[in-house]
């Protein structure tokens, strides 16, 4: 008799799980049952796990952290994962089985690997991933991972979308592919502005217009001139501040997205700094889709560590990030903007007066 783990945890949250959640979290269920077993019933069995795939605030990520609690193993998301790949195989240059040893270093002996927010818009990730992919598989590594694109709309770039192909052809025959839909998106639930401030991701706010008084209400005090300071981001690059100091940072929206910086160097950058304030959004209406883009990278890596962010912005984040019809967009701008909705946008947070 098949267990019922992450069911009973939704239960015990008060969740009610729709159609698409409940048939996913019985197939996870089912690989659960499966790696139990072993080896052997894993190889009789076939499929060497399962790719979520749905539209933004279905459930996926909490369907994947609940099994990567009852499984184990390592849990990354895709920038990360990605970075932490590129530098090892890098590392290893010229040398033979360079991914061999890329894995081993990153990954262990584990038979077991979660991976969230799966997207590819890089010919050169697609490729490296597909490498990783097939060497992981041939170890015999069971992957449980998230995207908000089934399999063949990875790389959607249609000059370089054939460079995916070897990878997209090895999620279908390897991996289960389930689509996780529905009619709601759940972060669009929004929490009532008299509920305690959450911690984490859902403690940040969009404050519009940000004015002085909705800014000290937030118990931020706005920088000075004289804070101004160049972080440093490697390779004798840097990025200018508003205000950096232990564990906090604050960025003016043009001089953070519209400066050439990369989603790795947001990730360092978050690893610096556990508390965001990015003033001034500037209307999308008005941006270069790289500037865009390099927005909604940052929103993906802090969402993704659960780090607290606070926006100004001249009007309702929806407005803002509103694309003029006919020009392009980034990608990935509806995940960006369902998370960016569980920010309260009121006044009314917990803040911190070193910003």
């Amino acid at each position: 008799m098949q267990s019922t783990p992450i069911r009973d945890a939704a239960r015990e949250a008060g969740y009610v799980l729709d159609a698409a959640q409940q048939a996913a979290a019985e197939h996870l269920e089912g690989v659960l049952d499966r790696m139990q077993a072993g080896p052997a019933r894993r190889r009789r069995d076939g499929a060497h796990g399962v790719y979520l795939w749905g539209p933004v605030g279905r459930g996926k990520t909490w369907l994947l952290d609940r099994f990567h609690g009852l499984a184990g193993g390592p849990r990354f998301h895709f920038h990360e994962f990605y970075r932490a790949l590129h530098a090892e195989v890098w590392a290893r240059t010229g040398t033979p089985d360079a991914m061999d040893g890329a894995l081993d270093a990153l990954l262990g002996d584990t038979s077991v690997l979660c991976f969230d927010e799966l997207h590819l818009h890089d010919a050169g990730d697609a490729m490296l991933l597909s490498r990783a992919l097939r060497n992981l598989l041939a170890r015999g590594v069971t992957l449980v991972a998230t995207s908000n694109y089934p399999p063949q709309g990875l790389l959607p770039d249609p000059l370089f979308h054939e460079l995916a192909e070897p990878l997209i052809a090895l999620l279908e025959a390897e991996l289960d592919v389930l689509r996780v839909d529905g009619p709601v998106d759940y972060r669009e639930l929004r929490v009532p502005d008299a509920a305690p401030v959450a911690p984490g991701w859902r403690g940040g706010a969009a404050l519009v217009p940000g004015s002085a008084r909705q800014l000290a209400d937030a118990g931020l005090v706005p920088p000075s001139s004289r804070e101004a300071v160049a972080v440093p981001l490697g390779g004798g690059r840097s990025v200018r501040a508003l205000r950096a100091t232990a564990g906090a940072v604050w960025f003016d929206f043009a001089g953070l997205c519209a400066a050439p910086i990369s989603a790795l160097d947001m990730l360092s950058l978050a690893e610096r700094y556990g508390r965001w304030v990015v003033s001034d959004v500037v209307p999308f209406a008005d941006c270069h889709v790289t500037t865009q883009q390099r927005f909604v990278s940052l929103v993906d890596v802090l969402y993704d560590r659960d780090l607290p962010l606070v926006l100004t912005a001249p009007r309702p984040l929806d407005e803002v990030l509103a694309v003029p019809v006919g020009r392009p967009a980034p990608p990935d701008l509806a995940r960006a903007s369902s998370r960016l909705r569980q920010l309260r946008q009121t006044a009314q947070m917990s803040g911190t007066r070193d910003g």
